[in-house]
Formats: C-alpha cells, structure tokens, sequence
C-alpha cells in the first residue's frame, strides 16, 4: 500500500469544493429567511370585541373597588412577609408597597431611654463596677484592682492612670466616671519594715527600699517626713507621691 503524504489528506477535490460552498449558503439563507419574513410581515392584533369587552369590564371592577374605605385600610403586620416591613430612613413603613390600595403609615422608632451614667468610686470598685466603664474589660479591670491593692488605695483620679496596660485614651474616656469619694490609705511604716515588705510597694520598690533601709541602718529611724528627701532617688516628684502612704 502506497503512503500517502498528509498534505493529500487535508486538500479538497473540485467537487467536495463546490459542495462546502452550497452548504454554507444554504445555512445562510436558512438563517436570514425569518428575519426577513418577521421584517416585511406587518403583526396583527387581535381586536375581537369580546376582548376588549373583558378590559373595559375589569376596569370598571378596579373603580369600583377603590373606595374610601378600601383606600384608609391598614394591614396586620403580623401576617405578612417581614420583607415589606423594613426600617427606611429612620422610620417603620407598615405597608404593602404593590398594593395602591392600602395606606401608607410611617411609625417613627420610639426613643431610647437614656442610659444612666456610670458612676464608680475608685477605691470600692469591684472588678463588676469597673468592666461596666467603656473600654474597660476583665483583664484591665482586674489589673486596676491589684495595682489599687498594692499602693493601699488610690488619693487622685489620676493615679488609675498609672495602671499598667491602659491606654491614655480609655482613662480619658472613664475619667468623668469615677470619684475618690471614700479616700483610706494603708500607711508604710519605713521605720519598722524589712526591705522586702518596703519593695512591694509600686512606688517604692526593690532600689529604693534598699536605699532607705541602708539610711535607717546609718542615721538612725526617720525622725521627720523631709528626711526621705536626703535619699539620692527621692526627688520632690517622688517626695509627693510618696507622702501620703508614709508613715514614721
């Protein structure tokens, strides 16, 4: 058997040429005969009496209808779909927008109550009291308290804001809601307590216990609340908030 080259398999005869050619024009006269019959056949509308007897009809039965009372209806809310029954633009519109029929009734929202400001004091708080302050949550709330604990209660609002981990901007946000109205410090006596217990304190902590206690140990107890001042730590800044834990 002879092979045949693939340029044989792929050339077309005179004859198969001639019948591609007619099947393409016999589908494109199969595709353009509707559109021109549809474009030179004008389209007829039935006017039979009988129609147009039934229009006329129904449009008396929609002007019957369309009475005052049909007109002042309202419908039940409740039994309808909640998709027509949506708040636009502040107000609730109880209505059935397809219908021409049923009034249109705009209830606007009541108003909300006005919630009562919070107002805590800073030295009886619980961790409930504080959490319920804007920005405020459980782990600050909790740390507020230790940090209270620890100093022996807060004399200035502004100490909260020594809290570690809160942001100035949520103290200026809660500070309009506390008070110091119940102010009773718990007192360090420099004079009798070990370094250890001086440490714990947040104001005083490890360097400077260790400094007061070796100034104790030389000079002897301290006689006057301005000798702390004789400490190379204690500036007057540290002086003042110190003052008022200390007692001799």
């Amino acid at each position: 058997m002879e092979k045949r080259s693939l340029r044989e398999y792929f050339t077309f005869t005179k004859r198969e040429r001639t019948g591609i050619i007619v099947l393409l024009v016999l589908i494109g006269l199969c595709r353009c005969i509707p559109l021109v019959w549809e474009a030179f056949t004008p389209v007829t509308v039935n006017t039979d009496s009988s129609f147009l007897t039934e229009v006329a009809a129904f449009e008396q039965q929609l002007k019957a209808a369309d009475t005052p009372a049909q007109r002042n209806f309202s419908y039940n809310r409740n039994r309808y779909s909640k998709k027509w029954d949506r708040p636009v633009n502040g107000y609730q519109h109880n209505f059935h927008r397809d219908s021409p029929y049923v009034r249109k009734t705009f209830t606007p929202f009541p108003p909300r109550p006005a919630r009562k400001p919070v107002v805590l004091d800073i030295n009886t708080a619980d961790s409930t009291a504080w959490e319920a302050l804007p920005g405020v949550g459980p782990v600050l709330a909790a740390r507020i308290i230790r940090f209270r604990d620890k100093l022996g209660g807060f004399y200035t609002i502004e100490q909260v804001a020594e809290t570690y981990g809160l942001p100035d901007s949520t103290f200026k946000k809660i500070q309009p809601s506390l008070r110091a109205d119940n102010v009773s410090l718990k007192k360090v006596d420099i004079n009798k307590m070990d370094e250890q217990s001086l440490a714990q304190h947040p104001y005083i902590r490890y360097k400077l216990a260790r400094l007061i206690t070796r100034y104790r140990s030389v000079h002897g107890p301290f006689g006057q609340p301005e000798a702390l001042k004789n400490i190379p730590l204690v500036d007057d800044s540290i002086y003042r908030k110190l003052e008022p834990y200390i007692s001799y």
